[in-house]
């Protein structure tokens, strides 16, 4: 069978990944989950840099078939994962420190009574990959932090926790923003579908308002896929509403990366 090289390369790197993270690698698994991501960044750079393509961006992208980074022509090396890995190690350390503030704030007078503090708290900022492999940034958003039920508004705590997002963009401009909506599995697909893209959008729009430029971000919605909890169960559904934001290296800083590895 006549594959491409694209298709090749990315065969190579899913088997490279199964291999390391295989049972009989789990000294090799622990010093990745060791490394910062600088050095995961390096390290996956140099090993699978050439594996570029819409193929990958579904597989890193949670299956969605989703390209989350700017989209690039060529293989990006060991030196220019490092770079970008360093850059965000600093943008995710900026954002806990200002959502622990807030968090605090919270503990600190009596909006910890309100019913979304815990939903406040339990915000989560993670180290993820984008479709080049790059380091990136997942904010994943709460729906009760953000909207009325059943309904793609704005709440008032939204502004709380939107408006550090908006300053930590604004600290590090040289990244994308890629925002998802999601909902349960309650109601059809076509309504799910059509909520989660505008609660995204609504996301967007209102970090446009604080001076983030629109070229900088995608607003999408993925509806009830890819649940992160059970939706058999009133806990599960309220986890399975929410937005994810992605933080990504743009072109800019990707070629920066690369004349400065060279």
């Amino acid at each position: 069978m006549k594959t491409n090289g694209i298709t090749t390369k990315a065969t190579a790197v899913v088997l490279s990944v199964a291999a390391l993270f295989s049972g009989g690698c789990t000294s090799l698994k622990n010093t990745w989950d060791g490394m910062s991501q600088a050095g995961q960044g390096a390290t996956a750079g140099g090993a699978a840099g050439a594996a570029i393509g819409t193929g990958v961006g579904a597989l890193i992208g949670g299956g969605r078939g989703t390209w989350i980074g700017a989209l690039v022509g060529g293989a990006l090396g060991a030196g220019t994962g490092a770079l970008i890995g360093n850059h965000m190690d600093r943008q995710k350390k900026a954002l806990e420190e200002q959502f622990a503030q807030m968090q605090s704030q919270i503990d600190d007078n009596t909006a910890k009574a309100d019913s979304n503090a815990q939903a406040i708290r339990d915000i989560k900022i993670e180290s993820v990959k984008d479709s080049n492999n790059l380091e990136a940034i997942k904010l994943v958003l709460g729906n009760s932090v953000l909207f009325r039920t059943n309904s793609s508004s704005l709440s008032a705590a939204a502004d709380a926790a939107l408006s550090r997002v908006a300053y930590n963009l604004k600290q590090f401009p040289n990244t994308d923003v890629t925002i998802v909506g999601y909902t349960d599995n309650t109601g059809t697909q076509a309504i799910n579908d059509k909520l989660s893209l505008e609660r995204a959008q609504s996301v967007m729009t209102y970090l446009e308002s604080q001076g983030i430029p629109a070229a900088r971000m995608k607003a999408l919605g993925d509806g009830w896929n890819n649940p992160i909890a059970s939706n058999s169960t009133a806990e599960g559904r309220a986890q399975n509403r929410r937005v994810e934001i992605f933080i990504t290296a743009d072109k800019q800083m990707i070629q920066n990366a690369e004349q400065q590895a060279r």
